[in-house]
């Protein structure tokens, strides 16, 4: 029996993926399990069928959503509002040093996840207590960094695309400015940052193949003789092959296969 791998959304910015027995268009409303919360209702945005060996890691849907869940996920997300505005009304009540961004409710409501970012640690011991028993669940109080904090909030990067952490990515990578510079980029960290202040995720992306290209290019700084010209190279196009040299009065772009013709200067 075939088994298909479902890209489900759920609480509008998470996206995890699942298995179903069937095939289900975009849209479709699922119920699942969410590990964070619990019972959910998500939105399918993808199906690929896949390899049954390969679906032991993910779980599956429970079910498509009937009338009465996407109704009572309604009540549910006026619940949520509800909660949000109390909970942010209480922490600025008791002065604390958090920003509640955002406050999820399990569809059976036997959970509520408030998520905050805050940069020292909050004692919130007694703050929990007053939510328990104001909204008569289970509460968990979760802290999360800026990279997650833009995910949520979600965005528009400088491609002009929804931020890929708000899309598609559900892990993130450790990314470092010597990617910046295995790609040849100017070191201008406001540029490379994104909305979370961090190093932009999509340096990571080619990063892989710009190592490649970098083995079989000249090295900045080589200098060259042409024409009887001492020429050091200053920069190079890794996707052109073009490379760039200056003797010191003019510039000059050369293939870098031209480039080979001419002979290196060693320093001794």
């Amino acid at each position: 029996m075939s088994e298909y791998l479902l890209g489900v959304r759920l609480h509008q910015t998470t996206l995890l993926y699942y298995v179903s027995s069937e095939s289900l268009v975009p849209n479709t409303k699922v119920i699942v399990e969410d590990p964070s919360v619990g019972l959910s209702l998500g939105n399918v945005e993808s199906c690929a069928s896949i390899d049954t060996s390969k679906t032991e890691s993910f779980p599956k849907i429970l079910r498509v959503a009937t009338k009465e869940d996407e109704k009572l996920a309604n009540i549910v997300k006026k619940q949520e509002a509800d909660i949000a505005k109390y909970v942010i009304e209480t922490v600025n009540r008791r002065n604390l040093e958090m920003k509640v961004l955002k406050t999820i409710l399990s569809l059976d409501t036997s959970k509520l996840l408030i998520i905050y970012s805050a940069e020292e640690r909050v004692d919130f011991r007694e703050i929990v207590k007053e939510f328990a028993k104001a909204f008569h669940t289970h509460i968990e109080m979760r802290q999360i960094g800026s990279r997650d904090r833009a995910q949520i909030i979600g965005g528009i990067g400088v491609c002009g695309l929804k931020l890929c952490c708000s899309t598609f990515i559900k892990n993130f990578d450790v990314i470092s400015i010597n990617m910046a510079k295995n790609q040849l980029l100017s070191l201008n960290i406001p540029k490379l940052s994104g909305q979370c202040g961090k190093l932009i995720c999509c340096l990571k992306y080619e990063d892989d193949n710009y190592a490649e290209l970098r083995k079989k290019a000249p090295k900045i700084g080589e200098k060259y003789i042409i024409d009887k010209k001492e020429y050091r190279i200053t920069g190079l196009n890794l996707l052109t092959d073009v490379v760039t040299l200056f003797d010191g009065e003019e510039y000059i772009n050369l293939d870098k296969k031209e480039l080979r013709k001419y002979q290196v200067k060693h320093e001794r």
